[in-house]
């Protein structure tokens, strides 16, 4: 019973971290690799005599190592998030299970208390997933200029804080590669904008004027018209999911116009 009670706990605590994160990880390799660290955690148990070392490799080693054998790396920020989600997700768990304990409810069904977990995951899921309002999402956006447009996928990034200095508008950040297929240097005026990157105290970053950009978060869209659009190098989006770095101000509600789509 113990096998299956943490097998549950792991698989449950590993698909929350899933969902909530949206990694989008099949759940079969989820429940494989549960399984895998599971009977791991059955073989110490049945050898590691020590209930502080048993502990402490239990929590911080074979936790580690399913994070990383279900989500992979993708980089410190992005792996410490899946440990840190898993691991809180196991917490809440075993506190549910022995809260259960101690006031003796369903004390003589597991099966019921498994039940319980679930649910404490499956609320705290929904309750932490509608709060993230301004996380760490990718979100669809599209930039529109004369004729031209184009969809693509843009992080919103607290970190950027970059704005024009001559005209107070907030930059949002463009990859190199899909700046030149957007923007022509025939057509499109550019302006040099002063700006301060890791491992350079000073440089100079490409900025253009777009007639609107619009982000789509789930029934919503904002829309920021005459937004500026800076050309980063393209080293900068190499391995990310999205093209676009979001200005910190550009999704909130003064950033830009709000409209409810149908």
């Amino acid at each position: 019973m113990f096998l299956l009670e943490n097998l549950f706990m792991d698989y449950m605590a590993i698909l929350g971290c899933n969902c909530l994160l949206k990694r989008r990880i099949h759940p079969g390799r989820l429940f494989a690799v549960s399984l895998m660290f599971s009977l791991i955690h059955l073989f110490l148990m049945c050898f590691i005599h020590n209930r502080i070392l048993y502990f402490l490799i239990a929590h911080f080693v074979l936790n580690t190592g399913m994070v990383f054998f279900c989500f992979g790396w993708e980089g410190k920020r992005s792996y410490l998030e899946n440990w840190v989600v898993t691991y809180f997700m196991c917490v809440i768990q075993g506190g549910a299970l022995e809260w259960l304990l101690e006031q003796h409810i369903f004390s003589q069904n597991e099966i019921l208390q498994m039940l319980v977990a679930t649910a404490v995951v499956v609320t705290a899921v929904i309750c932490f997933g509608e709060r993230r309002v301004y996380g760490n999402h990718i979100y669809p956006a599209e930039l529109k200029k004369g004729e031209r447009h184009i969809r693509l996928r843009a992080y919103w990034d607290s970190g950027n804080q970059l704005t024009d200095p001559y005209t107070g508008q907030e930059i949002s950040i463009l990859s190199g590669s899909v700046a030149e297929k957007f923007f022509t240097k025939e057509k499109d005026l550019v302006r040099f904008v002063p700006y301060r990157s890791l491992g350079e105290k000073d440089g100079l970053i490409a900025v253009t004027n777009v007639d609107e950009m619009t982000v789509f978060q789930g029934k919503r869209a904002v829309k920021i018209p005459h937004a500026a659009i800076g050309t980063a190098d393209k080293m900068l989006f190499d391995g990310k999911e999205y093209e676009m770095l979001l200005n910190a101000s550009s999704i909130m509600p003064q950033g830009g116009k709000t409209e409810n789509k149908n």
